[in-house]
């Protein structure tokens, strides 16, 4: 069947519905790169949701976040002739939202404890649960996830949370594949050796500890 999305037509084949939609982002770009605002607004609509949960997951605060995609958005419009490749663009996108929440976080100083930041008797900061972002039984393993150094704290969001690739997370955080999996690997044993430490019993809560 054909549809049609942000004013770009295309064709959707069983099963193709993730590789249509970079279709479609590829095509947004092009014309975004051009100075179309339109384009920009259809990009905004597909990115906005994703690009708020990784930069809230990463920042721990729901100002933040609001402002960390913001702020990646604008820097995306102003730069948009330095884009090289369209189909490249959410690579290029989430390289530019990571670093925006980077020194956003060191700026707020949310690499102090995570108990400071996210109290262990209170639900996590800006309302998770009334927002939707994460379920209730979430809340332990992110606690964790608060913990971890903001890089490390960064790919375990991207993949698990974002399902990104390996190799869009390199490109999102300017580094090498191998220091992706290093990090997902160190950040997988922290969060295990703390939960485990916890004896907590989550089920489908830590399942990506496996």
């Amino acid at each position: 069947p054909t549809t049609e999305k942000n004013g770009v037509s295309y064709s959707i084949a069983p099963g193709d519905q993730a590789l249509c939609y970079d279709v479609v982002s590829a095509e947004l770009v092009r014309k975004m790169i051009s100075g179309d605002k339109d384009a920009f607004a259809g990009l905004m609509e597909i990115y906005q949701k994703q690009a708020l949960r990784a930069a809230y997951l990463i920042s721990g605060n729901y100002a933040d976040s609001e402002d960390i995609v913001q702020e990646t958005f604008t820097s995306c419009y102003i730069n948009r002739k330095q884009i090289r490749d369209p189909e490249a663009f959410k690579g290029w996108f989430y390289k530019t939202l990571s670093r925006t929440a980077w020194r956003v976080c060191r700026k707020a100083r949310r690499e102090q404890p995570a108990e400071e930041v996210y109290p262990e008797e209170k639900e996590a900061p800006g309302g998770l649960l009334s927002r939707g972002i994460l379920k209730e039984e979430e809340q332990a393993l992110y606690r964790e996830i608060l913990r971890l150094p903001v890089k490390q704290r960064t790919v375990i969001i991207l993949y698990y949370y974002n399902e990104m690739t390996i190799k869009e997370i390199a490109a999102a955080c300017g580094c090498l594949e191998g220091t992706v999996k290093s990090r997902l690997f160190h950040g997988k044993a922290r969060l295990k050796e703390a939960l485990t430490k916890q004896d907590q019993k989550g089920g489908a809560t830590w399942t990506i500890l496996s």
